[in-house]
């Protein structure tokens, strides 16, 4: 504990450093001119680099806070770069310090935050295939192959557990399985694994004392996991079961929601009207008027009259058809429909007779309206009764069907932003 309560002067500036990390670190690397000392060697100065450009994040030596359940101090520095497919990439790792769990490292890379430890892994990864998409085991789980890159420092800064040196590289191969990763990093011969956990950001800005007011996070961090959000996550959930229940009751009533027939007729002539009788039995089931016409180009239009006979009570409505088709730059087309369905709950039960015939024409019907009035077509009604309506399921389906696509949709655009948009499966 006395090495993390004391401080010291750089041997080559005399600038004043803190002394924050535990007896392992093995160089501390001053703030103000940037000499790399031995720790463990009188602080001899090993290596000076001047001018270092300094990389971006938002924490501080000294800083500390609680990550992971364990709180730790930001002992050490590292700016890292990489060139990958094209691209020049930047990230800041920050060497951590706990008395009770040693070191550890946080990495903030474009606003987004992750924490890495080294881990024994007994698996042999001689025998692994590193390619992009393939999985790979490793700490007794799989992992997918995200990407494989040099990454080389380009600043350093405080007490680390190596002696640094500046362009410094290793070969890294990132394996991904969010909200956690691995990875191997080779040099000289060695490999040292180091499993990853990505982190919530706000969380650990409020457990290190201050307000999380940076910009957001850019793109889709390897390891990030997929949170849509409770509320959406939680009705997609709902839709995922509930989706194929509705389609099957709409399926169901539409082969069986038809309903019984119990009354039909066909009207010669419309222009002179006709009538059916029926029985309705119930005031809380559906009945069905079913209309059909064998219209060609035409339309028509029906004065209806509903009569219940015993109180002579009536309920007066309207209802048509219209029905066209030809022939357009090779291809057939068609408009309207010969049928039509009228649906409704009868006001009281016992006899109804239901009166139709053609609806006059007033004085705003064009001439053309008139030719094509079919007032001489026939018309085939049919009365049924403990009719279903299947609409509304089918409605149900497809509104939960779009709640659960929009989650696959959000979840499939994630996955594409993670993996930058393109299909590495040939690289």
């Amino acid at each position: 504990m006395s090495d993390a309560l004391k401080a010291l002067n750089c041997t080559t500036c005399g600038s004043p450093l803190p002394a924050l990390a535990g007896h392992r670190a093995k160089a501390l690397v001053c703030s103000y001119c940037g000499s790399v000392m031995d720790r463990h060697d009188g602080y001899k100065v090993l290596a000076q680099y001047r001018d270092m450009p300094r990389p971006e994040g938002p924490f501080a030596l000294g800083d500390s806070g609680e990550v992971l359940g364990v709180h730790q101090t930001v002992v050490g520095i590292v700016g890292v770069e990489s060139y990958i497919e094209g691209s020049m990439y930047y990230w800041t790792n920050y060497q951590l310090y706990s008395p009770t769990h040693g070191y550890s490292w946080m990495t903030w890379n474009d606003g987004h935050l992750t924490h890495s430890r080294k881990v024994r892994d007994g698996t042999d990864h001689t025998q692994s295939r590193f390619y992009p998409k393939n999985d790979f085991p490793a700490l007794g789980r799989s992992f997918t192959m995200f990407e494989s890159y040099n990454a080389v420092i380009h600043y350093i800064e405080g007490e680390l557990t190596w002696v640094p040196k500046l362009r410094d590289s290793v070969n890294v191969i990132d394996g991904i399985a969010p909200p956690h990763g691995f990875s191997l990093a080779r040099t000289d011969g060695e490999i040292e694994t180091e499993f990853q956990t990505y982190l919530n950001r706000t969380e650990v800005f409020e457990a290190f004392g201050f307000a999380d007011d940076l910009p957001s996070p850019l793109g889709v961090h390897a390891i990030q996991p997929f949170e849509p959000g409770e509320l959406h996550q939680s009705a997609a959930l709902a839709a995922k079961y509930f989706m194929p229940i509705a389609a099957v009751a709409a399926l169901g009533l539409m082969i069986m929601g038809g309903g019984s027939t119990i009354a039909q007729t066909r009207i010669h002539n419309t222009a002179q009207g006709g009538a059916v009788t029926f029985e309705a039995t119930s005031t809380s089931r559906l009945m069905s008027i079913e209309m059909s016409a064998p219209l060609r180009n035409q339309w028509s239009w029906y004065d209806m009259t509903l009569v219940h006979n015993e109180s002579g009570e009536e309920v007066e409505f309207g209802s048509g058809l219209q029905y066209y088709s030809g022939w357009e730059g090779g291809e057939s087309w068609s408009e309207g429909s010969q049928d039509a369905t009228l649906r409704f709950k009868p006001p009281q039960t016992g006899q109804y007779t239901l009166r139709i015939a053609n609806a006059p024409l007033d004085n705003t019907v064009t001439r053309t309206d008139r030719q094509q009035f079919a007032s001489d077509k026939p018309l085939s009604i049919e009365v049924r009764q403990n009719v279903f309506v299947s609409r509304y399921f089918w409605i149900l389906a497809i509104v939960l069907g779009l709640i659960y696509g929009s989650m696959r949709l959000r979840e499939h655009m994630f996955e594409t932003a993670r993996w930058g948009g393109g299909d590495d499966d040939d690289d």
